[in-house]
């Protein structure tokens, strides 16, 4: 490939990129996996991440730290079920660690039945349990933590009972 052939596929890599880029932050393996998919080679793509990240457009560990707390903002998930996204995002498990560390899990999976809670409370015990607990298994919550979280609530309802 000539140099001035190789500069244009450059550029037009890192356009496409920046256009990538721009809706949100991305990992590197979301970039790399865009501009493979676009057809550039290997060499190209390499040189437009290398350029990137030099400019501040393309860091895996602020992406993992937004990631995180974009989710317990909006859709709290366990450490457990975070890190396989980080992951399947092509995130170091140093940086994952990182990213994760001051999660907690108990009031995670309180802001994350707290949308379904209204809902819940008019089932009878039994149907609430079942339909907590598994709400929080599917967010990567282990028996524990569900159980925790299930525990608390009924002791709220019950101290709310004897408020009135």
């Amino acid at each position: 490939m000539t140099t001035s052939k190789f500069q244009k596929n450059i550029l037009k890599a890192y356009n496409s990129s920046i256009n990538f880029l721009a809706a949100r932050t991305r990992s590197s393996k979301e970039v790399r996996d865009n501009l493979s998919k676009k057809k550039f080679k290997d060499d190209v793509i390499t040189e437009v991440l290398l350029m990137i990240e030099k400019e501040g457009l393309l860091n895996d560990s602020e992406f993992a730290a937004e990631f995180v707390s974009t989710r317990e903002k909006i859709r709290p998930k366990s450490k457990f079920a975070l890190r396989y996204e980080l992951k399947k995002k092509g995130i170091s498990d140093a940086i994952i660690e990182d990213a994760v560390k001051n999660i907690d899990e108990c009031k995670s999976a309180l802001a994350a039945i707290d949308s379904k809670l209204s809902i819940w409370l008019k089932l009878d015990k039994t149907k609430m349990k079942s339909k907590m607990m598994n709400f929080l298994k599917n967010r990567g919550f282990n028996w524990e933590i569900s159980f925790s979280t299930y525990e608390k609530i009924c002791e709220n309802l019950k101290n709310q009972e004897n408020i009135k």
